[in-house]
């Protein structure tokens, strides 16, 4: 579980965010702001470790779930980031907790995301 994540999503204009872009996400858990983050803040080297890495720094949203292993297709994660074509990059399984899944989105560049970024740039969020 990523408990950042979850802190983030706990904020009303994130969250609100996030459902407008991104509509009903199965079990959510967490969302972060991957420009802010840094490779160095994940520590798995292996699929997820990399994914992680790949986007750190740039305007992609990562969201998290209760939607590994079995849960993928019985919570309809799968039919979710197909429903998001547009914006869904991929996915994968959380390397400590399979029955989690970290889900990689386009961020779309509106008026409410340079606002969540600006409150984060100014500590007041994360």
């Amino acid at each position: 579980m990523d408990l950042y994540a979850t802190l983030l999503d706990d904020d009303k204009q994130v969250h609100a965010y996030v459902i407008k872009h991104y509509g009903d996400i199965p079990r959510l858990r967490g969302v972060r702001f991957m420009r802010y983050e840094t490779p160095d803040a994940c520590s798995f080297n292996d699929a997820q470790g990399a994914m992680w890495r790949k986007y750190c720094g740039k305007d992609v949203i990562y969201i998290h779930t209760r939607c590994g292993n079995y849960n993928y297709e019985d919570y309809g994660a799968d039919k979710w980031e197909q429903s998001h074509s547009d914006t869904f990059l991929e996915s994968v399984e959380d390397s400590g907790d399979c029955t989690y899944r970290d889900h990689y989105f386009t961020a779309v560049l509106d008026d409410d995301y340079n606002k969540i970024c600006q409150l984060i740039e100014e500590g007041v969020l994360g």
